[in-house]
């Protein structure tokens, strides 16, 4: 029962540390997003700029702005793709190790549990069924010890 107790409580530090890296992650992630959408928008407006610049005096003013518009949409793309290669620790990769090895633990405890059920309740039909052969084999040692005391008694 200790197995057991100690399965669980390392399944749940585990399970613990991996929702906590998990969290952590998706908080740089929602950052770099965010970071990225403000740039898309300073990107748009920009463009925008740009577009409005482009139809009045022949592309003085307006290939500026839509160059700066240009490359702040791909910063932002840039910004979106590192987001998503991100990737958790070799801390979360050892945790999940533990965590494997602690449902495992549980799952022998359980089966180690459930053989001491099956075996219980087999004596418990083999008794109900037969208890004289279930009961002779452990009470014909006594009884064979007390008979040769009582026949070496007798002989004295």
């Amino acid at each position: 029962m200790e197995r057991l107790v100690h399965g669980l409580k390392m399944l749940w530090r585990s399970e613990r540390l991996i929702r906590q890296k998990e969290l952590r992650l998706m908080t740089v992630k929602v950052q770099f997003n965010a970071l990225a959408g403000l740039v898309a928008i300073f990107g748009l407006v920009m463009l925008s700029l740009a577009a409005f610049f482009a139809l009045a005096p022949y592309w003085g003013q307006a290939l500026a702005a839509l160059a700066v518009g240009v490359a702040d949409l791909v910063f932002a793309g840039a910004l979106v793709a590192y987001a998503r290669t991100l990737k958790p620790g070799p801390e979360v990769e050892m945790v999940r190790e533990v965590r494997e090895m602690a449902i495992e633990e549980i799952e022998e405890e359980f089966a180690r549990a459930e053989a001491e059920l099956v075996a219980l309740r087999d004596e418990v039909r083999k008794f109900v069924r037969n208890p004289v052969d279930t009961l002779l084999p452990a009470v014909i040692g006594p009884l064979l010890s007390a008979v040769s005391r009582g026949v070496g008694s007798a002989k004295k």
